[in-house]
């Protein structure tokens, strides 16, 4: 087989599929001992009982998170906590092959397709350490899609992530914006400031579509922030303080070695601008998850936008095309590459 081939949007599906297959089922055999254990229900159990009564009242502070819930409701997975886990499974062994065609568009040579590849399947740690029920694999869906697309359509999935889980997509967009912007350049002029306008744009209609939401339904939330404010900082500083390995070891050894690799490399081609997005980016994410409670789902949201950006923009400098022009950044991942 050619290696041109790789490219092939089917091909990419099967591998996707078969490393988020292979992620999600190798740590946890047999399947029975993940879906009974305490630790592993308690969020599932949450967000199915939310879905199961998503056009009722509401309190608990989870329930800002309406898309995913909503989706359950209307496809018949809240009837069961097991039909929930079921519909969260196959969102969470989604995002792999969602990873692989988004790569396709944005990597200029297919060595730097198959680098990518290989590199976030072994290094983001949240491909075989999540939490079944949570939001956060569509959430994550939805950000790599509108990293990779154009402005309109951008706004649309921005728009989607938001109702989803507001706050984390919020966090998420901050995190990617620098390297988008450099991203951005390479494309067209003015992509960047388009970027910005449309991107503030959707984070404003998600949440208004979101208060409409709360006053139709009677919804009266405590927000996430709020919940933060209550604890205070003092809380959060004294559980880094008490186990700072712990808190910066939260993404995984591969994840912290890459990321350093990486600055190394943009640091020693002095291409410093890339060096500050991704410090930026990092602080975030960091900063994300000390107010936090959730540790690593917190942590991967967060930053899949811009650890996503991040390989694009490595791989696109060490596996320089000489034959191709930089691709643009597309309307949809499906789109055959230049």
């Amino acid at each position: 087989m050619k290696i041109e081939k790789l490219n092939s949007i089917g091909f990419l599906l099967v591998i996707g599929l078969l490393i988020g297959a292979y992620h999600f089922f190798h740590p946890i055999w047999p399947i029975s001992d993940y879906l009974d254990s305490p630790q592993r229900t308690y969020i599932a159990d949450n967000y199915w009982n939310f879905s199961d009564s998503i056009f009722r009242p509401q309190t608990v502070f989870y329930a800002e998170s309406v898309l995913m819930p909503l989706i359950g409701k209307v496809i018949g997975a809240s009837s069961s906590l097991l039909a929930y886990q079921f519909y969260s499974a196959v969102l969470t062994i989604l995002l792999m092959p969602t990873i692989c065609l988004a790569f396709r568009s944005q990597l200029v040579t297919t060595k730097g397709l198959i680098f990518s590849i290989i590199a976030f399947g072994c290094t983001f740690r949240y491909l075989y350490d999540y939490a079944l029920g949570a939001p956060d694999p569509l959430v994550m869906i939805l950000i790599v899609l509108a990293t990779c697309s154009r402005h309109k359509v951008m706004a649309f999935y921005i728009i989607l992530a938001g109702l989803t889980h507001f706050s984390l997509t919020v966090f998420a967009l901050i995190a990617l914006l620098p390297l988008q912007l450099l991203q951005a350049h390479h494309v067209e002029e003015r992509s960047a400031y388009q970027q910005i306008k449309y991107a503030a744009a959707a984070v404003v209609a998600s949440k208004a579509i979101l208060i409409g939401w709360y006053y139709i339904f009677d919804y009266h939330l405590t927000s996430r922030l709020e919940l933060t404010f209550e604890m205070g900082s003092a809380f959060f500083l004294k559980r880094l303080v008490e186990n700072p390995f712990q808190f910066f070891y939260t993404p995984g050894l591969f994840f912290c070695a890459i990321n350093i690799i990486i600055f190394s490399y943009f640091l020693f081609k002095r291409l410093y601008l890339v060096c500050i997005a991704q410090a930026f980016a990092l602080f975030v994410c960091y900063f994300a998850l000390f107010i936090t409670l959730d540790g690593l789902r917190i942590f991967s949201v967060v930053v899949i936008g811009a650890y996503f950006n991040l390989l694009v923009l490595w791989f696109n400098q060490v596996f320089k095309s000489k034959t191709a022009s930089q691709k643009s950044a597309l309307p949809s991942i499906l789109a055959t590459p230049q």
